[in-house]
């Protein structure tokens, strides 16, 4: 028996060990990776579950499906990017010019011919949703991260049925994790009706079966190839406002009438592709809402863990260096690595009006314990720290100087950075950047700034809390 114990413990070891190696190789970041390899080697019991449950940075299935794509289907995606060069931006025709490196990091082109029209919180974004679902008569895509299966997710989905009874291809694709209300019989009555669920899972193949950390965070609509929706809200009454708990959900979206819709439909037909195996027969011909005129300029940036390089913490980076008079951001996560805070610290420095708008109320409360950790860090007269007081803050949007913003789905926090399918609008144009402008001022209106007091105002118990958060930021 203690020949046996002593086996096990010694396999045990070794596995912590090896998998501590592992780490080396594959943790992207230094803190991250000094974190797993003491845990693996000093607590393998507790480290071995752990790290290969969550400590993946890689989501290889997903790379290599994208690989078999291109490879594939060479043809029809040189195809749609032929037929977007009509609308291609010169990069000296974009404005801020330092903009035009995002076309690098995202793999795409800002596109000119669009019209953008920003959605204020829940009732105007899914109004012009389900408006825009009536009108289809080609597609409709639909991707979200969290479905509810409550009132508001039956009527989006009653609007899809209505839709494929006429013949309509209504594609409905949620995370396995966030749109676990969508139940196999539920999605089952659905399918019944003609609208064709999916679920987007990181578990899948044999290597990345234990993989649970990743998520596609994602949450788009795209109709016709015409007109297309991205920001922040998924489908639930909360985002109407309905729970008593939170009050008013601020969130943002934004309507894109125009060729960068197809960049968005791209997006989707990729993940549609990784979870069900399928090309779409889509509409690839680009719209032009506004033929006698420029239009404004856009382009769709993706990112995840199947990235080579970390896209999201490149754009966030790019930005903020983009920054010479304002920098406005808000985020309801906002548990930032080192690197970004000191982009941060830069600007302010430089002169930028940096200002960060987070909520007042949590709903997750360890991210939003730590973000106090941060205050200290962020003490600087030219940054300025406000929290939302007039409900639950959920929008993703930044606004720099007065010519760029960007709404979409990532958070300043790690998930965003390196775990979660993310997408995010980026619009060069000076009128759309003063409505974003605009939309921020009556956010901090209905804010309150803080700063270095309010860590100071915490009591000792919270203290310990916020910092002991603030470690755990590479994993919250």
């Amino acid at each position: 028996m203690i020949f046996t114990l002593s086996g096990l413990f010694l396999v045990v070891e070794l596995l912590g060990i090896a998998s501590a190696i592992h780490a080396l190789f594959t943790v992207r970041t230094p803190q991250g990776t000094v974190a797993w390899v003491v845990g693996l080697i000093a607590f393998p019991w507790l480290g071995l579950p752990l790290y290969w449950f969550f400590g993946s940075r890689r989501f290889d299935a997903h790379s290599r499906a994208m690989q078999d794509k291109l490879r594939t289907h060479a043809d029809l995606i040189h195809q749609v990017r032929t037929e977007m060069l009509a609308f291609q931006m010169p990069p000296e025709r974009i404005d801020p010019a330092p903009a035009s490196a995002l076309a690098s990091i995202a793999r795409q082109e800002f596109l000119r011919g669009n019209r953008l029209e920003l959605l204020i919180d829940g009732e105007a974004t899914f109004d012009a949703i389900l408006a825009e679902i009536a009108r289809a008569k080609h597609s409709v895509y639909v991707q979200f991260y969290i479905m509810r299966n409550d009132g508001l997710g039956r009527r989006l989905l009653e609007a899809l049925a209505a839709k494929a009874a006429q013949g309509v291809d209504c594609c409905f694709l949620i995370d396995s994790f966030g749109g676990a209300a969508m139940t196999p019989r539920v999605m089952r009555r659905w399918r019944a009706r003609g609208v064709r669920i999916a679920a987007f899972s990181a578990l899948s193949g044999w290597r990345d079966r234990w993989r649970l950390n990743f998520r596609n965070h994602r949450k788009n609509v795209i109709v016709d190839g015409r007109v297309g929706f991205i920001g922040g809200h998924n489908v639930g009454d909360e985002y109407l406002g309905k729970n008593p708990k939170y009050g008013r959900w601020r969130d943002t979206h934004v309507r894109v009438e125009g060729p960068t819709a197809l960049q968005l439909q791209m997006v989707f037909a990729a993940d549609w592709y990784f979870a069900v195996g399928e090309i779409l027969d889509a509409n690839w011909q680009p719209h032009d809402p506004a033929p006698d005129a420029a239009g404004q300029g856009a382009l769709v940036l993706a990112s995840g863990p199947s990235d080579q390089h970390e896209r999201c913490t490149l754009f966030f980076l790019h930005v903020i260096s983009m920054a010479r008079r304002r920098l406005w951001i808000a985020s309801p996560y906002f548990v930032p690595d080192e690197g970004i805070l000191q982009a941060l610290q830069l600007a302010a420095i430089r002169g930028v009006d940096v200002r960060i708008l987070l909520p007042m109320k949590p709903d997750q409360y360890l991210v939003w314990l730590a973000s106090f950790a941060l205050l200290k860090e962020l003490d600087h007269p030219r940054i300025h720290v406000h929290r939302f007081t007039a409900g639950f803050l959920h929008h993703k949007a930044l606004v720099v100087d007065e010519g760029f913003a960007a709404v979409g789905t990532k958070n300043f926090d790690n998930r965003s950075f390196r775990l979660n399918f993310e997408i995010t609008l980026a619009v060069t144009d000076a009128g759309f950047a003063a409505e974003v402008a605009a939309m921020f001022e009556r956010d901090f209106a209905q804010s309150q700034e803080v700063g270095p007091r309010a860590y100071d105002a915490l009591s000792f118990a919270q203290k310990v809390g916020a910092k002991a958060a603030r470690l755990l930021a590479p994993i919250l």
